[in-house]
């Protein structure tokens, strides 16, 4: 807690015998009642109200390393004085620093000196105390003694108060063991029959401290404030962070530059974070959503990605997603590059990711293109290899007798592969005219054949085959460019599909081909 340590007694008759004995001396500001603190008359100045009791706003200017004491400015003309017990919480850490500001009460007002206190302290005349802190909303120190079927006993000033669990914390409380024989603070919302019925609210003070910090938020949104908070709940899109007696929402897009996909992949309940505020907004419903980030204030990796990762160099990554034009892939945390479905085999048309890559896949990839302003990287999987139709000009050129084996046999034709990644085309027509109406059982996979090649598109990567010992004539070599052109507009027809309408590469796409054609 931020506030002064105070002990309080479990009996009335105790709780009295000890404050008037002589052998107890007690800090002047400890001694103050709540009665004779509101009942003061106000100093003199006509500006800053100090009469006793008031709650005033200052400015901490000095957090004194070899004392106890805490100055405060409250105005030009006025500075109070501060135990520094009352800003240090239960592990003796300070709540707040030079250049705070706090809310305080006035304890004591003369021409020499204005102390301050955040929670006022015991008096003698317990119950008189206990209405007058009721009437303002002062809080008020008390020890969690015992607990019931429906909440706490609380003892604060010799008194046995009642805490309505509801009222113990301003979240459901799971286990009360959790409050026993703390000392906490708390408002005083009842006190009935001679005071033998009091009860007391701890979370309607956080309540209002919350609502205090919030706001002093709002006053400093322009600045970039870096709070320490905890997770105390986890979705799927997000977590609710508890910042300080008040809770923010990170949303999962804001958890990491890395893709995380739920929360509960990244955060569990409990974990401590640290995030900056990004916004506060008030909801249609009138509630205030505090959004918060924990990307904002990691280091951008897109910001050095050229010292990280070089084109034409060959990265480990893992596979995040698919799609159908492609698999986006996680080279470094925070860097996903896209390996289009082109760049996926040497040996076979790809025509979905799925067919080679599943999520979660480990694969080395080679970087194609780094394109910073847009935060994207082209990868391939294919070019890690060495492209088996480098220098296949030499081997495979018109006239070569290669044997290959027959990977698949189709209406038009058989594909034979003759090396990996390099596959011909063996037209129909032509197993006709070798083996007649048997050509099936001669050529079907994964049968060996020598071929001979008839024609090479080097540029397109297409290789016509024939048979030895067969005649071609111009039909077979029309009717084969007549299928590769089919080919080649269905492949078209294929990406513009997966094109989004009306985006300016598609608009693009369609200008350049309607050129190309005319």
């Amino acid at each position: 807690m931020r506030y002064q340590d105070i002990k309080w007694e479990d009996e009335d008759s105790d709780f009295g015998s000890e404050s008037n004995s002589p052998s107890t001396k007690k800090n002047p500001v400890e001694d103050i009642s709540f009665a004779d603190l509101l009942q003061q008359e106000k100093t003199s100045d006509d500006e800053l109200d100090l009469r006793v009791g008031r709650q005033v706003t200052g400015v901490i200017s000095v957090i004194s390393p070899t004392s106890d004491i805490v100055l405060i400015e409250l105005d030009p003309q006025h500075t109070g004085v501060m135990d520094k017990n009352q800003i240090v919480n239960e592990e003796g850490q300070l709540q707040y620093q030079v250049g705070d500001s706090i809310k305080a009460y006035v304890a004591a007002a003369t021409a020499d000196e204005i102390q301050l206190t955040l929670r006022m302290a015991a008096s003698k005349v317990a119950l008189d105390d206990l209405h007058a802190a009721k009437n303002s909303q002062l809080p008020i120190r008390g020890k969690v003694t015992a607990e019931n079927k429906g909440g706490f006993e609380v003892t604060i000033m010799g008194k046995r108060c009642f805490c309505p669990v509801s009222q113990m914390d301003t979240r459901f409380v799971a286990n009360k063991l959790e409050f026993m024989g703390r000392e906490l603070d708390f408002l005083i919302e009842k006190i009935e029959e001679g005071g033998r019925n009091i009860v007391v609210s701890r979370s309607k003070l956080l309540k209002r401290e919350a609502e205090q910090k919030i706001e002093e938020l709002i006053a400093r949104q322009d600045q970039e404030i870096i709070l320490d908070g905890s997770v105390v709940d986890v979705r799927d899109y997000g977590a609710f962070v508890d910042i300080g007696g008040f809770e923010g929402f990170l949303h999962v897009s804001e958890m990491s530059y890395s893709r995380v996909n739920r929360a509960g992949e990244f955060l569990q309940k409990g974990d401590k974070v640290r995030v900056k505020l990004l916004k506060i907004e008030m909801t249609a419903d009138g509630k205030r959503r505090i959004s918060l980030s924990m990307k904002a204030i990691q280091e951008d990796p897109w910001a050095t990605i050229r010292d990280s990762v070089e084109v034409a160099k060959s990265y480990k990554g893992k596979v995040m997603r698919l799609e159908t034009f492609g698999a986006f892939v996680q080279i470094l945390p925070g860097i996903e590059g896209l390996i289009h479905v082109s760049e996926m085999s040497w040996e076979k048309r790809v025509n979905h990711p799925q067919e080679i890559l599943k999520v979660g896949d480990e694969v080395q990839v080679r970087v194609l293109d780094i394109n910073d302003a847009q935060q994207k990287l082209s990868l391939s999987l294919k070019n890690v290899e060495e492209d088996p139709w480098r220098n296949a000009d030499e081997k495979y050129a018109p006239g070569t007798q290669v044997t290959g084996t027959v990977q698949s046999l189709k209406g038009f034709g058989a594909f034979v592969q003759l090396a990996p990644g390099v596959v011909g085309l063996l037209p129909t027509e032509i197993l006709k005219k070798a083996y007649g109406e048997s050509f099936k059982k001669k050529a079907s996979p994964p049968q060996e054949i020598t071929v001979i090649v008839r024609e090479l598109q080097l540029g397109e990567k297409k290789i016509l085959l024939s048979l030895p010992n067969v005649e071609d004539d111009g039909d077979d070599i029309k009717a084969y460019h007549e299928y590769m052109q089919n080919q080649d507009e269905k492949v078209e027809k294929q990406k513009q599909q997966n094109t989004p309408r009306g985006t300016f590469g598609a608009l693009l796409a369609q200008s350049l081909e309607k050129a190309k054609k005319s």
